[in-house]
């Protein structure tokens, strides 16, 4: 993106300058040898190349679906046929039928739509506006704003913790997090965390919510019942981040370091760190709990870990600038 959520200087140039971005071909083939079996599709965001890139997880290969301009967040609807793309420069929103690969529409929807989810109970859709400071509520089928709730500056990453009827919104250039009341969509608090909130984790564990903050190199965990707050060092520049279901650890990229982080927020701190390269960006990991899949930025790959000895088994090639990305079983 050239405007919004930026990465503190432009990407396209940081792309062309940075040392070693562009892997030899030979490095960037995927060695499947011991790759995940818990198969399933992954919808890969890839930014510069106008693409979504979709990754079978289980042989490796990858198709592509070409949408407008410059996308940057995805969500799945809650029966995961469909998948929502926004395009903040652009001000739209695409629709992908995540069964045939087509793109269904692109709509324009106004603002600077950025991070998008949607509501397991009704399926309604909930997207930040980098630069109006506001959520919108859509309708799943018209995209008609159905909702507008202003939140802090600048909000990027969004969360919604079913089971609680809350949402989260990160509210970067506020250092603080927004909670929402689905029920009413209302703004119950605004609770400080780090600096420039970024990606969000708030379904898998009980008992907190956490979120990365991108200048300050920490992660801020958020008690879900009284929004206390506690953090955990991480590597320069924290992008993306996700709670391992089971273990209530969580795996952080680290887009400057160029590392994954382990954290174990029991003993509040690193238990362990694995070298990617390539400005590691968003991450997801497979409802098993067994493997996570990490974009890298500027090598144009998703790496496949095996998380129980944090390590790298594949890495796929993808379409160009791979950031934010949704996991179809």
């Amino acid at each position: 993106m050239t405007s919004g959520p930026a990465q503190g200087w432009p990407w396209r140039l940081a792309r062309a300058l940075l040392p070693g971005a562009l892997l030899p071909g030979a490095l960037l083939l995927a060695q499947m040898v011991g790759a995940p079996a818990d198969a399933a599709s992954l919808f890969v965001v890839c930014q510069a190349g106008a693409e979504i890139s979709v990754v079978d997880t289980e042989r490796g290969t990858v198709e592509r679906i070409g949408v407008a301009r410059a996308p940057a967040g995805i969500a799945l609807s809650p029966d995961g046929r469909t998948a929502y793309v926004t395009h903040p420069d652009a001000s739209l929103l695409t629709r992908i039928d995540t069964a045939t690969r087509r793109v269904i529409d692109t709509t324009p929807v106004g603002g600077q739509p950025f991070a998008v989810v949607a509501d397991p109970a009704d399926g309604a859709l909930y997207v930040s506006d980098w630069s109006a400071d506001t959520v919108y509520r859509l309708d799943p089928q018209t995209l008609a704003r159905t909702g507008a709730l202003k939140v802090g500056r600048s909000p990027a990453g969004l969360a919604l913790d079913a089971r609680a009827r809350r949402l989260y919104s990160a509210d970067r250039e506020s250092n603080a997090v927004s909670v929402i009341d689905l029920a009413t969509f209302s703004r119950l608090a605004s609770v400080p965390v780090g600096q420039a909130p970024y990606a969000f984790d708030a379904g898998n564990d009980p008992r907190f919510i956490a979120v990365a903050n991108v200048r300050s190199g920490d992660v801020s965990l958020i008690d879900k019942a009284d929004h206390s707050v506690a953090r955990i060092a991480a590597g320069r520049m924290p992008y993306g981040l996700a709670i391992v279901p089971g273990t209530g650890r969580i795996l952080v990229a680290n887009q400057q370091s160029g590392t994954v982080s382990r954290l174990d927020p029991a003993a509040g701190r690193e238990t362990g760190s694995l070298r990617l390269g390539g400005s590691p960006e968003s991450v997801v990991v497979s409802p098993d709990g067994r493997h996570a899949y990490v974009t890298e930025w500027f090598a144009d790959v998703v790496a496949v870990l095996d998380l129980e000895g944090l390590a790298v088994i594949a890495r796929i090639p993808v379409g160009t600038g791979p950031r934010t990305m949704a996991l179809v079983p």
